[in-house]
C-alpha cells in the first residue's frame, strides 16, 4: 500500500516483537510507541528503513478541520517543513518530528497528530472531578498565591499560559495535557484508598500484605520517575528554546 509520507509501499501486518536491539518501535505518525500484538500496522519491507505507521495514522485525513482552529482547515504534513527552525506544537508546546496538522494560513497553527485528537474531557486519578480541555490557559486569582504561576496539580511544575491544559472550572484545578493521564494519585485520594484498603486487608495473611505492599512501593517509584522525566523534558524545552534565540 503507497502512503503520501513514505516513498516505498508499505506492508500490513501484525508487530509480533520489538526491534532486535530492543528499542521500542514508534510510529512516525503520532511518535508514540507501536505495541507488539496490540494491533496490525504498516512498516516498511524495505532494509534498513525503519518507517511505521499505526493502522490509525495511515488512515488519518489528508485534511480536516478541528474545533481548536475553527477558522481555518488543518493539513496533515508528514513532516516538519523544511524552513522550520523550531516546529513546535502549539498544544503541548513539544517539538514535533513525525505527522503534524497544519494550518497554511498566517497563523501557522500546528498540532502533533496525538494532540490534535486529546478527549474533550479525562478522567484524572488525581482529582475527584472529570477535566475539561483548555484551549487558553488563563490564570485565576489563585495563581496570585504563587508569584502568579499556573502549578500543574499532579507534578507541581508551572503550566505555561502559551499551551493547552486540563481544567476543573468548579475547583480551579490545573494539568500539563499529559499529567492528566498519568497515574498519580493526589494524597487526599490517597488517604481515601488507604483507609478503604485497610478494611479491604482485614483477615488477609501476612504473604498477601506483603505482596500488597511491594506493589504499592513500585507504584510510588513509578511516580517518581514520571516526576523525574517531566523535570528533565522541561530542562531540554528550555535549552533548545534558548539555543534557537542565540
Amino acid at each position: 500500500m503507497k502512503h503520501f509520507s513514505h516513498p516505498h509501499a508499505l506492508k500490513l501486518s501484525e508487530l509480533v516483537k520489538k526491534k532486535e536491539d530492543g528499542d521500542e518501535i514508534i510510529c512516525s505518525g503520532c511518535e508514540q510507541e507501536l505495541i507488539p500484538s496490540d494491533e496490525a500496522a504498516y512498516s516498511c519491507p524495505k532494509r534498513d528503513c525503519e518507517f511505521f505507521l499505526h493502522k490509525s495514522c495511515f488512515e488519518l485525513p489528508r485534511k480536516t478541520e478541528l474545533k481548536s482552529h475553527p477558522n481555518h482547515p488543518l493539513i496533515l504534513l508528514p513532516e516538519p517543513p523544511q524552513c522550520s527552525i523550531y516546529y513546535d506544537c502549539n498544544a503541548c508546546g513539544d517539538l514535533i518530528n513525525g505527522f503534524s496538522f497544519h494550518c497554511q494560513q498566517e497563523c501557522d497553527f500546528k498540532l502533533h497528530v496525538k494532540c490534535a485528537f486529546l478527549p474533550e474531557s479525562v478522567d484524572c486519578k488525581a482529582h475527584e472531578h472529570a477535566l475539561a480541555v483548555r484551549h487558553v490557559t488563563t490564570k485565576s486569582s489563585k495563581n496570585d498565591e504563587f508569584g502568579g504561576l499556573i502549578l500543574c496539580g499532579v507534578c507541581d511544575d508551572s503550566v505555561s499560559d502559551a499551551y493547552w491544559s486540563y481544567y476543573c472550572k468548579d475547583c480551579d484545578f490545573c494539568t500539563h495535557l499529559q499529567c492528566a493521564f498519568s497515574d498519580y494519585v493526589a494524597p487526599e485520594e490517597q488517604e481515601k484508598e488507604n483507609e478503604e484498603e485497610e478494611e479491604d486487608e482485614e483477615g488477609l495473611s501476612d504473604a498477601t500484605k506483603l505482596a500488597m505492599a511491594n506493589i504499592k512501593a513500585m507504584d510510588q517509584m513509578a511516580r517518581l520517575q514520571f516526576q523525574m522525566q517531566m523535570a528533565q523534558l522541561n530542562a531540554r524545552t528550555i535549552s533548545m528554546l534558548f539555543r534557537s534565540n542565540v
